[in-house]
């Protein structure tokens, strides 16, 4: 069970920040880096790491609409919708342990990067 669980954390974490999706990589490593620098206490960890994956997210949608090529005579709302229903099932797709592994590594480099932070403010 905890050998599954590290699987699924490194292979989350070296597909979300180790990948040669530069659009990705950005989206990622901005939404751990607001979260760390919002970070005041190392207790708010938790409520951190949802921030970071909820701008994940959204980053990820941004991109997905933005990316798309509108489709004959579709709207702009058109075009939202579909990509808020696509993200949506794709969100609804995910197994509990990938989530689970997302969080954890999404947790592990605020951490590193709130420990960086602290350090070197003293």
């Amino acid at each position: 069970m905890l050998e599954t669980i590290i699987n699924d954390v490194t292979g989350i974490f070296r597909a979300t920040f180790l990948s040669g999706d530069w659009i990705a990589l950005v989206i990622a490593f901005g939404s751990v880096l607001v979260a760390s620098i919002i970070m005041k206490r190392g207790t708010q960890i938790g409520s951190m790491t949802l921030l970071a994956l909820v701008l994940f997210a959204i980053g990820g949608f941004l991109r997905g609409y933005f990316r798309g090529v509108p489709a004959e005579g579709a709207t702009q709302g058109d075009r939202a919708v579909m990509q808020l229903e696509s993200s949506w099932l794709h969100f609804m797709n995910l197994q509990a342990g990938t989530l689970l592994a997302y969080f954890i590594a999404f947790m592990f480099l605020i951490l590193v990067l709130y420990g960086m932070r602290s350090v070197l403010s003293r």
